[in-house]
């Protein structure tokens, strides 16, 4: 059975290589190459199926890779390559109850580190000046931290009754996913009661919970956290969006352009709304909007009718942001060997090794 799974991982591989390839050259993912794929993979699975849970885990891949190209975090392609690799995974892997949580973080984790020093390295420090101002927003880090102190806690510990039958585990990585879409969605509806909402369970936190709050393990923790969530939602966030989206004249537009921004009508009137300063809900709400193309790539359609209508001058703007885009696909691929080769998360694999 080990043969047969070698067998299957180097098709895996080597079909994974020219789609990357393509990715990084054309700018495309194939979609026959994605059916050729999952055809090899459902072979696969017919010569070795464990329950059915590979299965499951697969349409659970594929419903976790919607959700993100829905949220414009990669695109279609992407989320296809991400689900479809899931068929290939060893035998003993599929038992795992962390497997697809365990893929997501050695395709992410590579390229965020990656981005990361390419970012700091291109950055002027007066790009960073202005994200350090933006980072730390004072009403920003002030709702942050009182919704980490009271609702975040109860809701983990409403997670923690729910689920103690199968020892979730509630770490730093997964607090912070957490914590980060609670933040995403109530940033967005945010009012005076949401805000009274908040203070209060921080103050009955507080209350109950005075023991662990009044400790320097506590402020240690909670200031790790909530510095961590800023650095990532924030900091880095405003300096890849400023070096990696650039102005173009409508008229210049082309098919294939990745928007960095939304040009919603309102009636009569065309506004723009930056993606920075939108959070990942209103990615969401966007698409009920009355926006007028593509929010992840813009179609001959979409390019046609946003030079018509500049053109007839309805569109008050000469310019539309568009975001470098990023090949990911060879990050799936690599993400995908990680975890074969480390069974696994390869993070922990590492720190297991240093054990």
């Amino acid at each position: 059975m080990v043969c047969l799974f070698e067998l299957f991982f180097v098709v895996a591989v080597i079909v994974s290589a020219y789609i990357s390839l393509e990715d990084i050259v054309n700018k495309r993912i194939p979609n026959k190459a994605i059916l050729v794929l999952l055809f090899v993979g459902i072979l696969y699975q017919a010569i070795y199926v464990q329950k059915f849970s590979a299965i499951i885990l697969f349409i659970y891949a594929a419903m976790i890779a919607f959700l993100l190209w829905f949220l414009s975090l990669w695109p279609a392609g992407d989320a296809k390559l991400f689900a479809v690799l899931l068929l290939f995974m060893p035998p003993q892997l599929y038992v795992s109850q962390t497997i697809v949580f365990d893929f997501l973080v050695n395709c992410f984790v590579p390229i965020f580190f990656s981005m990361f020093f390419i970012i700091i390295w291109k950055s002027r420090f007066k790009l960073v000046k202005e994200a350090l101002r933006f980072t730390f927003e004072p009403y920003n880090v002030c709702m942050l931290a009182i919704i980490l102190i009271g609702f975040v806690w109860f809701l983990m510990r409403a997670i923690q009754i729910l689920t103690f039958r199968f020892s979730l585990p509630l770490d730093y990585f997964l607090t912070l996913i957490l914590m980060f879409f609670i933040f995403e969605f109530f940033r967005r509806f945010l009012s005076a009661k949401l805000e009274l909402f908040f203070f209060g369970c921080a103050i009955l936190r507080i209350i109950i919970d005075y023991r662990t709050v009044y400790s320097i393990a506590f402020l240690q923790r909670f200031s790790t956290l909530l510095l961590i969530f800023l650095f990532f939602r924030f900091f880095i966030l405003y300096l890849a969006f400023k070096l990696y989206t650039y102005e173009v004249p409508i008229r210049k537009l082309k098919p294939g352009m990745s928007p960095g921004e939304a040009i919603i009508q309102r009636g009569k009137h065309f506004e723009r709304k930056s993606f920075l300063h939108a959070s990942l809900i209103g990615f969401m709400l966007q698409r009920r909007e009355n926006v007028i193309h593509s929010l992840d790539f813009l179609t001959e359609d979409d390019v046609k009718r946003l030079k018509k209508l500049r053109a007839e001058k309805k569109i008050p703007f000469t310019k539309m942001l568009i975001t470098k885009v990023q090949p990911f696909a060879i990050f799936i691929l690599l993400g995908y060997i990680l975890t074969v080769l480390c069974h696994g998360n390869f993070m922990q694999y590492l720190v297991s090794l240093l054990k």
